[in-house]
């Protein structure tokens, strides 16, 4: 979309909210992914599997919705899939794990995750080379935000989440050591992506939420890791977001452990019963990125309805900055674009400073 004389660009905007400042209106950015493939007809599997068009979708899906800051998620198994885990390519749907056939299907397989180049896996390369082409096109005007799945959610892909969490609680040590190694490719795979000049990394650390595992047994499990890594973004000058779609969110934990610019949720964390609350208690200690839901909101209600939706979370969030409207997790892969389109428009008509 083409600026108007005095406009911010879509990154003035973002960086704005980061630094707890109102610009000239909300930033906005549904979580648009694999749905961008639609905008030139690929299919799913094509799209995670080819940078190039990877890159072509997406600078296409931001002309065409006008997001402030894109996400650059392929699919939650990149990193299983370069440990060994066995995948599977769907023409119209999201690459998934082959669930019947885990790489990890007894203890003494956790032996099996080695060190692995990130730059030399297939899959890992291919975000990098996705994240790299995608700067370049765009990210002098619009926030490029790369992903980085946290290592439960790398041996989830690989185990079974519900297996994966009764290790935690039974045989942990074995979980630790095998996390060990994956936040090692991690760290490396971090490497790579900040050297292509991304703004931020959006780790994504799902089981920090009281749908999966308690508080304290997230902050044995993956803290650690989870720190470390926020440490090595934190290291190259790029923003560090939290992205949390799980129900009852620990924000409290994920800030003592990331100290993130923002965090992207999709429900309110544990510690806040309404988005008032959460605003007063978060809304200067971390960016909120959300909560707008992707399903049935974007799937089944109409553009206006979606639009009423976005004005009541501006109303309550967005006063004072420190606020970037999406959607809670990502937008659906096969959801109508036009549900995209009108958040943005929410954006311009409704989230225009000062709020009302």
């Amino acid at each position: 979309m083409a600026l108007k004389t005095g406009e911010m660009t879509g990154l003035e905007r973002v960086v704005s909210a980061l630094q707890h400042k109102e610009g000239d209106r909300v930033p906005a950015g549904p979580l648009v992914c694999g749905a961008a493939r639609r905008v030139l007809g690929v299919t799913y599997q094509d799209w995670a599997q080819d940078s190039d068009l990877a890159v072509e979708s997406m600078i296409q899906a931001q002309k065409l919705i006008g997001q402030d800051g894109v996400l650059l998620l392929v699919d939650l198994s990149v990193e299983g899939a370069d440990f060994g885990g066995p995948m599977v390519f769907p023409i119209e749907d999201t690459p998934h794990p082959v669930y019947k056939d885990n790489l990890i299907k007894t203890l003494e397989d956790y032996k099996k995750i080695e060190y692995i180049d990130p730059r030399k896996g297939k899959r890992m390369s291919h975000m990098v080379r996705y994240t790299d082409g995608v700067m370049k096109a765009m990210g002098n005007e619009t926030a490029v935000m790369t992903f980085v799945y946290g290592p439960l959610g790398i041996l989830s892909m690989l185990r079974g989440a519900e297996k994966l969490f009764l290790d935690c609680m039974k045989t942990p040590q074995i979980v630790q050591d095998a996390c060990e190694v994956i936040n090692s490719v991690l760290l490396d795979q971090i490497d790579a992506l900040c050297e292509t000049g991304v703004h931020a990394v959006v780790l994504d650390t799902l089981f920090a939420s009281g749908s999966i595992m308690s508080k304290a047994l997230w902050m044995k499990m993956e803290g650690p890791h989870a720190r470390k890594l926020a440490e090595r973004v934190h290291s190259h000058g790029r923003a560090v977001v939290v992205h949390n779609c799980g129900n009852n969110v620990y924000f409290d934990v994920q800030m003592e452990t990331m100290a993130p610019e923002a965090i992207s949720f999709a429900f309110l964390p544990d510690d806040c019963k309404t988005a008032e609350e959460l605003k007063e208690k978060w809304g200067d200690k971390t960016c909120l990125v959300g909560y707008v839901p992707p399903s049935p909101d974007m799937m089944l209600h109409t553009p206006e309805q979606i639009k009423e939706k976005c004005k009541e979370q501006i109303k309550v969030l967005a006063p004072g900055g420190g606020y970037i409207l999406s959607t809670g997790c990502e937008f659906p892969p096969n959801g109508s674009l036009l549900s995209a389109i009108a958040m943005m428009e929410a954006a311009e008509e409704y989230g225009r400073y000062p709020i009302e």
